[in-house]
Formats: structure tokens, sequence, C-alpha cells
């Protein structure tokens, strides 16, 4: 990072680029001790929240996986009571027909005993057998024959009432189930009920952990940032110091070959910047494919290369190029359209290995990864900001 160094320094400019909030002295010991510190604290309270987090989470799969038991009984129990519930109704329609024949039955013997009486046409058997046309004989056959009839009914009518019995008892038990399945339904459900609302608290409080710790994320990158631009800022003015120090001793000539490749303010315009960075929302959404520079995917680099296109700058396709093809911009003074870059290793350029564009107010839209799509980060949330280029226009 040495290149964004010395072009932070401003020495083609003859002025000193380390002064920060207003100070004219550059920062102190002190102070960068104290950035230090406060990068510290914020470290210590993000861990703490992101422990908390975790256990968050632990506690709400631990209710999802609880929540999905209690669905699939109460499902269960669902099933078992339509089951009980058209058994009743198999037994109650069981019942009707067992009733209906003994009703026709009883009905058939009533029948019955009146043509038996009719017959007799109201005289005593010896008046009914010796007044028969036919004789005795054609009387006892026509008795015999309605004993038989009479008994039949009167076995038909005893089996029919059996069923009835049998009915109503299967009818009871089929109605006692039913009710007993239909209570545990309702159990169920309440159950059911109760615990997703329980995930519904839990992922309500797990939102809030995640909101709470991206606020603590974002503070300790500002702190980070400072921390890192107040180091920045007291290299600078001692490197000025130096090569001040080594001009007035007539070694002018032996840090002029250190000059980095762009003077400063050689990159492109905010036009430029604001044309970059607004095309590169409109591709929002679009996936990550390793190699890709649209239009309907992309990789990091492909992404940014195409965006500066637009505005007029043309970029090569790969991050190592890409942090060579302008001016390196002090993080505390970018600007929409600037290139950040994150690296394995933020003391050695070569670990490059990701590039978004700078929207502003510390965001980047990017193409992350394989399986992911062009969107918008915080500069801060990859890890490992090494840098940024102002491409050159």
């Amino acid at each position: 990072m040495a290149c964004g160094l010395l072009a932070a320094t401003g020495l083609s400019a003859g002025l000193p680029r380390w002064r920060l909030d207003g100070n004219p002295s550059p920062p102190s010991t002190a102070q960068i001790n104290a950035a230090q510190g406060q990068v510290r604290q914020h470290q210590a309270e993000l861990g703490a929240q992101q422990r908390r987090l975790n256990a968050a989470r632990a506690e709400l799969a631990r209710l999802q996986v609880q929540a999905e038991q209690l669905t699939e009984r109460y499902d269960e129990v669902r099933v078992d009571e339509q089951r009980a519930a058209a058994a009743y109704q198999v037994t109650q329609a069981r019942l009707a027909r067992a009733r209906r024949a003994a009703a026709a039955s009883r009905r058939r013997l009533a029948a019955l005993a009146a043509q038996e009486y009719e017959l007799s046409a109201g005289f005593d058997p010896l008046t009914a057998m010796l007044g028969d046309a036919g004789g005795p004989q054609a009387y006892m056959n026509a008795a015999g024959f309605g004993q038989v009839l009479a008994q039949d009914q009167a076995d038909t009518l005893a089996e029919n009432q059996a069923d009835d019995v049998v009915a109503r008892v299967f009818s009871a038990q089929a109605h006692d189930l039913l009710v007993a399945e239909q209570a545990d339904l309702r159990a169920a459900a309440d159950l059911r009920a109760a615990i997703q609302a329980a995930v519904a608290r839990q992922l309500a409080f797990v939102r809030a952990g995640a909101a709470q710790r991206n606020r603590l994320a974002s503070e300790l990158a500002s702190a980070e940032a400072h921390a890192a631009a107040l180091q920045a800022a007291r290299q600078a003015a001692l490197a000025a110091e130096a090569a001040q120090a080594a001009a007035a001793a007539g070694g002018g000539t032996a840090g002029a070959g250190q000059a980095p490749a762009w003077a400063w303010g050689s990159g492109a315009s905010a036009t430029q910047g604001d044309i970059a960075a607004n095309w590169a929302l409109t591709q929002l959404g679009k996936p990550y494919q390793w190699g890709a520079a649209g239009p309907d995917s992309y990789d990091c680099s492909g992404l940014t290369m195409e965006a500066w296109a637009h505005a007029g700058v043309q970029l090569l396709h790969y991050t190592g190029y890409q942090w060579e093809e302008g001016p390196h911009v002090p993080l505390d003074e970018l600007r929409r359209g600037d290139l950040v870059f994150f690296a394995t290793d933020t003391s050695d350029p070569a670990t490059i290995h990701h590039v978004g564009i700078y929207i502003g107010n510390g965001m980047m839209v990017d193409a992350p990864y394989t399986g992911a799509f062009v969107r918008i980060d915080s500069i801060y949330a990859p890890g490992g900001l090494i840098g940024a280029v102002r491409p050159a226009g």
C-alpha cells in the first residue's frame, strides 16, 4: 500500500495532506493510542453482542425444531380426528339402517296379526276350523303356514333389534372416540399456536440482535478507519519530513524515483464517478459468475470494468491491474465511483481478491462470490479493506 501512502502525502503538490479535522499538527502517538483503544473497546462490544446473537440464534433454531415437531403432531391428530369423524358417520348410518329394518319388521308382524284376525273373523279356532270351506285340513294347513310366517317375522324382528343394540354400542364408542380426538386436536392446535408465537418472538429478538450487531460493526469499522487514518497521517507526516530533510541535504533526487505512477488529482471527475456508481446500481440482483462482465452476470472486476466503461474510462478485467489504474485515495476522502479493494493481507497488494464500487455513506455495490448476486454491502463488511483507487479519466 506504499503507493497510496505516497499519494496521500501530496509531495507532487508540495502540500501535506495529513491534516485531519482541521488540526494543523500531525496526529500524536497518544492520539493514535487513544484511537486504537477505542477500536479495542468496540471490538469487545461487538464480540459480546455476537456471542449474544449466536445464543439467540441457537435458541431460535431449537424453537423452530420444536415448532416443526408440534406442527407434525398437529397434522397427525387432525388426520386422526378426520378418521374418527368418518367412522362416526359410518356407525350413525348403520344405526339408522338397523332401526329402519326393525321398524319394517314390526310393521310386517302387525300386518300379519291383522290378517290372521280377519281370516278367523273373530271366531275361536274350533269354529274357524269347522267353517273353513276346505274343511279342517285346509284350516290346519293355513294356520300352520301363518304360525311359521309369524315365527319367521318374529325372528327377523329380534335379529334387527339385536343389530340396533350393536349399532348403538358402536355409535357410542365412535362418538366417544370423536370427542376425544377433537379434544386432542384443540390441544395440539393450542400447542402449535404457542410455539409459533414463541418462534415469532425469538425471531424478532434475533433480528433486533443482528441490527445491534451490525450497528456495533459499523462503529468498529469507523473506529478502525479513524485509527488507520491517524496512523497513515502520522506516517505521511514523517515521510514528508524525511523527504524535505533529504532534499535540504541535497538528496532530493534520491526519492524522485519513488513518486507514484498517478499524480494526485489525476483521477476521473466526480461526474464520471456518479455515472459509474449509478450504472452499477442498475445491475443489482444479477448473479455472480466467475469471469463474467455482463450483461446478465458479473464477477467483481467485471462489474467495476463495465461501470467505469459507461463513464468513459477503460479498465482491465482483473483486480490486481485495476489497483494500479488510478491514484490511490485515502479512505476519508472516498467519492462515489471510487474502487475499494480487499485483500487477505492488507499489507500486501498482491493478495487483493475483491473490488467494489463506492456509492457513499460507507456502502458499495459489488458482485461478491459464486451463488450470490450483485448487491449493496458495507465497505467494511467483507473485511480486509486494503485501500481505494480513483480510476484515471
